[in-house]
């Protein structure tokens, strides 16, 4: 595949690529409390998050302040690497209460840096100029910039955007076949695993895909094995997170996430919405899907005057991902989401704008790959210029629809403060034991305040509080009589406890409203509890600790191989 080969001005594209996502994200750090659909939910688990990791936890996973108090398993569930990045802006920023201005920084971030892969991507396709045009269109596409950041607040779909182009243009790379190549790959495929699966199984198929039929065809068998080593490494890697995931749900309510408004059929395009969700953004995200397909089907009619056989194959390839993602977001896919279980995993059809953005940026690009010169565009070319009227409309609705939620909507401060006291999970991480008429917002508030820190049956047993840490607790226990202790905290697996020295294990259950719960026996004592790794966190960490390994090893190798 032909690459455009010129020197490019780096410096001063990157810069405007910043200029230009600092001011998209102007209105959010005016008064950095959005009122997107999910921003307070990000605004939770970054606070936690950031406040345990600075405390010396490496990887927090039970949140013990979150319920009101009660703890929370979120991130057994939910991918950690955007909330690393917002820590780092949770540390650098002044004053007790950065977390919603970190969250815009942490944002912020992922459009200029979904700018920058874009721009490397686009750029192996079309002139330097272009590439940096189309990597801003790219930030401003209405998915992208007005849903996903101001309407909808989708933190890690936000940050998804960044690894996308990433990972397909070092898949291009991998051609080479070294082996620095491949670890590049792996490591990208692991950061958009450790960001967001539903985006991963939106995008596996597309990249399978491209490296699987856009080589020529003698070189399918060696670029496939390539690609092998570099996805399974990619996944080990990863299982520190994906695998205690995806095995270990049967301990939270996960399939809350999954019914209802949630439930893939009643968000499919043009029928919707089912219920629960906006008529009119479900009208305004029918409208940039069907108008972003049009205007890339609109280029690739244009570049049907390339004569490349490459950049053919490569735009019809692209052409059949904005159609795929386009059919996928409606009705008529619905077979397709019955026969492929997974897939209802990613909830909302319409989050195949993802796949659908990046597809049309790149049909933008390979349309005017064999063009270097800008004022073409607009001299005695009408149907361009109609194309470049409709791009300006389907920006422009960007203002129109998403004034509000841009420039107006924001939550109260004291909103913010009183939900961050309670903090309370989103309903399908309620742990299985805990009974669903104490978790609404409500309720658990009063659950909390009539629970103390510990409870006993006995009157006369006293208690002390020792240690009250994510993932230990230490008590003394003066019990006259034989008594069962319940803690302000939830049951979880992998709890366990012991008394004294030499320890005597505890029995450690859940009690009828999923409370942790233990008898002790009549004495002074002094009574530690712990929450241990699940066999399924022990075997990720075990298979990322390997693959790790594997992966330094290799580099090294290259590094002595390359200065040999």
């Amino acid at each position: 595949m032909p690459m455009i080969q010129e020197k490019s001005p780096y410096r001063f594209h990157f810069l405007l690529i910043a200029v230009a996502g600092l001011l998209f994200a102007i209105p959010a750090f005016v008064n950095s409390a959005l009122a997107g659909h999910d921003f307070f939910f990000h605004v939770m688990f970054s606070h936690h998050f950031s406040e345990q990791l600075w405390q010396g936890e490496i990887y927090p996973r039970w949140m013990p302040q979150m319920n009101a108090g009660f703890g929370s398993p979120i991130f057994f569930f939910y991918a950690p690497l955007p909330y690393y990045i917002t820590s780092v802006f949770s540390l650098l920023l002044p004053g007790e209460s950065p977390d919603s201005l970190a969250l815009i920084f942490s944002a912020t971030l992922a459009l200029i840096a979904s700018g920058i892969t874009a721009y490397f991507w686009l750029k192996e396709f079309t002139s330097a100029k272009f590439a940096l045009i189309l990597a801003i269109v790219y930030m401003a596409l209405p998915y992208h910039l007005v849903v996903d950041f101001y309407i909808r607040f989708a933190f890690a779909e936000l940050w998804a955007f960044v690894w996308m182009p990433l990972i397909l243009l070092l898949s291009l790379r991998i051609n080479d076949g070294k082996i620095s190549s491949i670890l590049w790959l792996a490591l990208s495929l692991s950061l958009l695993i450790l960001t967001h699966l539903p985006t991963l199984i939106i995008f596996m198929p597309v990249f399978v895909g491209h490296f699987l039929f856009i080589p020529d065809k003698t070189q399918r068998k060696i670029v496939f094995a390539h690609h092998l080593v570099a996805i399974v490494l990619a996944f080990g890697l990863s299982a520190i997170y994906w695998l205690p995931a995806i095995t270990t749900q049967e301990y939270v309510n996960m399939k809350n996430m999954f019914a209802g408004m949630y439930h893939y059929t009643n968000n499919f395009l043009l029928t919707g919405p089912g219920y629960g969700h906006s008529t009119i953004l479900w009208r305004y995200l029918t409208f940039i899907t069907i108008l972003l397909s049009s205007l890339a089907y609109g280029a690739w009619l244009f570049s049907r005057m390339q004569t490349h056989l490459a950049i053919r194959r490569e735009l019809n390839y692209w052409l059949v991902i904005v159609f795929l993602s386009f059919l996928m977001t409606m009705p008529v896919s619905r077979f397709v989401w019955e026969v492929i279980p997974i897939l209802q995993k990613v909830q909302f059809p319409w989050r195949f704008n993802t796949v659908l953005t990046l597809g049309a940026v790149t049909v933008f690009a390979l349309a005017v790959s064999e063009h270097r010169d800008i004022q073409f565009l607009l001299h005695g070319r009408k149907p361009i210029v109609i194309w470049l009227l409709l791009l300006g409309v389907l920006l422009g609705s960007e203002l129109v629809y998403g004034f509000r939620p841009i420039f107006i909507n924001r939550m109260r401060a004291e909103d913010v403060t009183k939900y961050l006291a309670i903090s309370r999970s989103p309903l399908e991480y309620r742990p299985s034991w805990v009974p669903a008429n104490r978790f609404s917002l409500n309720k658990i508030e009063a659950f909390a305040a009539g629970t103390p820190q510990v409870k006993s049956d006995q009157a006369e047993t006293s208690w002390q509080i020792k240690t009250w840490q994510p993932r230990a607790l230490v008590l003394t226990v003066n019990a006259v009589a034989d008594s069962q202790l319940t803690l302000h905290h939830f049951y979880y697996p992998g709890w366990s406890g012991f008394m004294d020295s030499p320890a005597t294990p505890l029995w450690i259950k859940p009690s009828e409203t999923g409370l942790i719960q233990f008898p002790v026996p009549a004495g002074q004592h002094e009574v530690t509890l712990t929450l241990q790794p699940l066999p399924e966190e022990r075997a990720g960490i075990a298979i990322s600790f390997a693959a790790m390994l594997v992966w330094l090893v290799l580099g090294v190798f290259r590094f002595v191989r390359r200065t040999s």
